[in-house]
C-alpha cells in the first residue's frame, strides 16, 4: 500500500500516556470551581445560578470559602479546581490580588482560570489588574445575571481545558525546551523522537529496536543529507549519522524512497510513515519493523497517531525555533535575560548551600558612546564585551546579555571571584574596552531570599546606587538591606494613606532679618506623623520623591501655606511671606504653574506673597524646560529662590541667566562658619555673589551666635535655624508675630 499521509493535527504529541479522556470526547466527570467571596448571599445567588449549569455534558461541582486565607488552604488540598471566582475586596482591601499571586507563586498553578468579581468599583483597577496578573477576566457583581454568569464560567472553562491541554503537551516537551543552553534543533528534535519510537513500538505492540527517524533539514535539499535523528534498540548507534550510514539497503531504500515521492509505505515486514512538516518544518520519515502485515484497524490507529506526530514534530520544530528566538541574544549568540531567568529559577529551586551567585556588569555610557560613534561600533564594543566576560568566566558559568550594555554571569561563586571592573577596564592586549567605565554588582544566591526576577533587580539596584554613590568597584549584595527595602515599601504605603487623608500638615521656620532681628519671613516644611511618632522629613520626602507622591503632597503643603498666609492676612501681617520647596518632579509638570495660579485665586493670596524654592538639580537636569518654568512663574509675580546654593552644579553662567531673586547658603557652610575665619570662604563667596547678582540671601542653619555675628559682618541679610526658633505650628508662629509686634 502507498498513499500520502493525512495532514497534521490539531494537538500536540503527548509524550507520554495518560488515563484521561481523548481531547474533546465527552466525559461524565464533573468539573470543580471554587467561589472565594467573603458574602453569603452572593456565594448563595451564585450557587442558584450555576445549580443546572453543565459543560459540554459535564456536571459542575462548585466550592466556596469565605477569605483568601481559607481559599489557598482549599486549593493546596484541591488541585483540580478548574476555575476560581474571586472577589477583590475581602478580608482586606487586596486579599484577592494576593491570593491570585499566591496561586500562581506560591501553590505554582498556572492552569486554574481566575475571574476577578467585585462589589467596590476602583479598588483594583482593571486595565492594570489585567496586565499584571494572570487573570481571565475581571467583572462587577451587579453585571452578573445568571446568563452572563454562565456564559463567563463556559468560557472560562473552555480556555482552562484548552490551556490544560497545552500544559500537558509542554509538559512533555519541558525536558526537550530545557536541554541545552545553546537550544541546538537537532538535540531537541533526538529528545522528541525519543519518545514517539516509544510510543510507536507500544501502539503496534512492535519491538522499539525496529524504529528509526530520520529527516531533513530543509525541503529543497538532496535526500543525500538526511540524518537519523531518532533510534532505539539496533539502530540506536546511528543516531545523529547520516542516512546513508544505515547498514541494511532495503531500509536504507524504503527511507529514501518515502523522502523521494513524499509518501507512507507499507511492506510485510515494516512500515515507514511520511511526515510532511508543510511550510514550518522539515520533512521526517520512520522506519517501523512490524514484522507482519497490520489490520485495518491498526492501518487506522497508525493513521490517527501520524496525523498527531506529524502535528507534534511541527510543534517542536516551532519550538526549537522560538525557544531560539525567545532565549537568545540576537546580535551576539549567548543567552538572554530570559535564558538567564529560567536558569535563575532552577538553581534557586535547589536547598541552600547552592554555592553559586550572580554578577551583573554593566558598560558605563554605553547607550551615549554608540549615539556617538554609530551603532556598528557599538555592536563591536558588545561583541568584545561578551567575549570578555566569557574568557573570564568560562563554563558552568553562564554568560548572558540582559539589556542594551548590562550582562550577567551566573555560575559557581568560586568562579565569581575575578573582579569584572578591573579586568575588563584594563584587559591585555586589545582585550580592553576603551573610553568605557564598567561598574559591577554580585550577588550570593546563598544569602539571597528571594524569586529569581527579583535576583536579577536586586543586582541591577545595586549597580545604580554604587554608581549614583560614586564608587567604582564591585557592589555586593547585603541580605539586610531587603530588611531596609521592606521597611522602605511600608513606609511609603503609610505616606500614600497620609497622603491621601489628608494626614500631612506644615510647620514655619521663621526667617529673621540680622540688623534688627525682626521676622521677616518664614519657610513652610512638611511634617509627618505615624501612630504619633514623627518620621523626620529627611526619611518621608525622599521616598515621597522616589515614589512619585511627592506631587500630591507637594499641592497639599502648597495649599496649606496659602492658608496659612490668609490667616496670617486676618491676623495683621500681610506683609510677612512664606517660602515652600518646589521639588523637580513638580516643576517639570506643565500645569504646575496654572494650579499655583488656581491656589492663590481660591485664597485670595497674592502671587509675591508665595516665594517658591528650587533647588539648583531641578533647574539642570532640563535646563531649558526649567527656565521656561521659572519665567513664566516669575512673570505671575512669584518670587523664586534657589535652596541649598553650593551644593548642586553651581554654574555661575546657568544661576545669572535664572529670574531668582534669593539665594540660600546651605546649612552645610553655615556649620563651617568661626569667628576666626576657618572654613569660611564659601560663605563669604556665596554672599559676595549675591550681592554682585543683585540677590537677597538668606543663610540657613544658623545655630550659634558666633556664626549670626559672622553672617552680619559679611553682609548676609537674612538667616533662619535654631538659633531664633524651631520649626512650629502656626498658631504658634502668630503668636511669635504678635510678641514681636508688641515688643517693638
Amino acid at each position: 500500500m502507498s498513499g500520502n499521509a493525512p495532514p497534521g493535527g490539531d494537538r500536540m504529541f503527548d509524550f507520554r500516556p495518560e488515563p484521561v479522556d481523548r481531547e474533546g470526547a465527552p466525559s461524565s466527570a464533573p468539573l470543580t470551581v471554587l467561589s472565594v467571596d467573603d458574602d453569603p448571599a452572593f456565594q448563595q445567588s451564585l450557587r442558584l445560578a450555576l445549580s443546572d449549569f453543565r459543560f459540554d455534558d459535564s456536571p459542575l461541582r462548585l466550592l466556596t470559602a469565605s477569605s483568601a486565607a481559607e481559599a489557598e488552604e482549599l486549593l493546596a488540598r484541591t488541585p483540580d479546581v478548574s476555575a476560581i471566582l474571586l472577589d477583590v475586596v475581602m478580608e482586606s482591601d487586596d486579599a484577592g490580588l494576593r491570593l491570585v499571586r499566591s496561586v500562581r507563586e506560591h501553590l505554582g498553578n498556572a492552569e486554574v482560570r481566575i475571574v476577578l468579581v467585585t462589589g467596590q468599583p476602583g479598588m483594583a483597577p482593571m486595565k492594570q489588574t489585567l496586565q499584571q496578573l494572570d487573570i481571565s477576566d475581571y467583572w462587577l457583581k451587579t453585571d452578573l445575571y445568571r446568563e452572563r454568569l454562565q456564559g463567563i464560567v463556559t468560557g472560562t472553562l473552555r480556555t482552562w481545558r484548552e490551556i490544560r491541554a497545552l500544559g500537558r503537551a509542554k509538559r512533555g516537551l519541558q525536558q526537550i525546551v530545557q536541554a541545552g543552553r545553546q537550544l541546538a534543533g537537532l538535540h531537541d528534535l533526538g529528545e522528541f523522537s525519543g519518545h514517539m519510537l516509544h510510543e510507536l513500538a507500544e501502539l503496534l505492540e512492535v519491538p522499539p529496536d525496529g524504529v528509526v527517524c530520520v529527516r531533513t533539514e530543509r525541503r529543497d535539499a538532496p535526500l543525500s543529507s538526511a540524518r537519523v535523528v531518532g533510534a532505539a534498540g539496533r539502530f540506536a548507534g546511528l543516531r545523529t549519522r547520516p542516512l546513508e550510514d544505515i547498514d541494511d539497503p532495503q531500509i536504507r531504500g524504503l527511507l529514501l524512497e518515502a523522502l523521494g515521492t513524499r509518501a507512507s509505505i507499507e511492506t510485510p515486514t515494516g512500515q515507514v510513515l511520511f511526515f510532511d512538516g508543510g511550510e514550518l518544518a522539515p520533512q521526517a520519515a520512520v522506519y517501523l519493523a512490524t514484522r507482519r502485515l497490520l489490520d485495518e484497524e491498526e492501518r487506522e490507529l497508525l493513521r490517527v497517531f501520524a496525523t498527531h506526530a506529524n502535528a507534534g514534530l511541527v510543534n517542536v520544530d516551532l519550538a526549537a525555533r522560538l525557544d531560539q528566538v525567545a532565549y537568545c541574544d540576537a546580535l551576539l549568540g549567548i543567552p538572554n535575560g530570559n535564558a538567564l531567568q529560567r536558569e535563575l529559577e532552577r538553581m534557586l529551586a535547589m536547598p541552600v548551600p547552592r554555592g553559586c551567585g550572580l554578577l551583573v556588569v554593566d558598560l558605563d555610557q554605553y547607550i551615549h558612546s554608540s549615539l556617538a560613534l554609530g551603532p556598528e561600533q557599538g555592536d563591536l564594543l558588545l561583541e568584545r564585551m561578551a567575549g570578555r566576560l566569557r574568557q573570564l568566566y568560562p563554563p558552568p558559568c553562564m554568560v548572558a546579555r540582559l539589556h542594551e550594555g548590562t550582562f550577567a554571569v551566573l555560575g559557581p561563586s568560586a568562579s565569581l571571584v575575578t573582579d569584572p571592573v578591573a579586568e575588563l577596564e584594563q584587559g591585555e592586549d586589545d582585550h580592553a574596552l576603551p573610553f568605557l567605565g564598567v561598574d559591577a554588582a554580585r550577588v550570593d544566591l546563598d544569602a539571597y531570599r528571594g524569586a529569581a526576577s527579583g535576583a536579577v533587580a536586586t543586582g541591577l539596584l545595586l549597580l545604580r546606587r554604587a554608581r549614583a554613590g560614586g564608587h567604582h568597584e564591585v557592589a555586593e549584595y547585603r541580605a539586610e538591606g531587603e530588611a531596609e527595602n521592606r521597611a522602605r515599601f511600608l513606609e511609603s504605603r503609610a505616606l500614600y494613606r497620609a497622603v491621601r487623608e489628608g494626614r500631612i500638615h506644615i510647620a514655619l521656620q521663621p526667617q529673621v532679618c540680622l540688623e534688627d532681628g525682626r521676622i521677616v519671613g518664614a519657610e513652610v516644611l512638611a511634617r509627618w506623623s505615624e501612630g504619633g511618632v514623627p518620621v523626620p522629613p529627611a526619611r518621608f520626602i525622599p521616598i515621597a520623591e522616589a515614589s512619585g507622591l511627592i506631587v500630591p503632597l507637594g499641592r497639599q503643603v502648597i495649599e496649606q501655606a496659602c492658608q496659612a498666609l490668609q490667616a496670617m492676612e486676618r491676623a495683621g501681617f500681610p506683609d510677612i511671606p512664606l517660602s515652600v520647596n518646589v521639588s523637580p518632579l513638580q516643576l517639570r509638570r506643565r500645569e504646575f504653574d496654572e494650579e499655583l495660579v488656581e491656589l492663590v485665586a481660591r485664597y485670595r493670596i497674592e502671587p509675591r506673597r508665595l516665594e517658591l524654592e528650587i533647588t539648583e538639580g531641578a533647574v539642570m537636569s532640563d535646563y531649558q524646560a526649567g527656565r521656561e518654568m521659572l519665567a513664566r512663574l516669575r512673570r505671575l509675580g512669584f518670587p523664586l529662590a534657589v535652596d541649598d546654593f553650593g551644593t548642586g552644579y553651581s554654574s555661575l553662567r546657568y544661576v545669572h541667566s535664572l529670574p531668582v531673586s534669593r539665594l540660600k547658603l546651605d546649612r552645610h557652610f553655615t556649620a563651617e562658619i568661626d569667628e576666626e575665619g576657618a572654613g569660611n570662604s564659601v560663605a563669604d563667596m556665596i554672599i559676595a555673589l549675591g550681592r554682585r547678582l543683585g540677590l537677597d540671601v538668606v543663610a540657613e542653619g544658623v545655630e550659634t551666635q558666633a556664626q549670626a555675628r559672622w553672617l552680619q559682618r559679611h553682609g548676609c541679610p537674612c538667616a533662619q535655624g535654631y538659633l531664633y526658633a524651631w520649626p512650629e505650628p502656626l498658631d504658634a508662629f502668630l503668636l511669635r508675630l504678635r510678641g514681636q509686634g508688641r515688643s517693638g
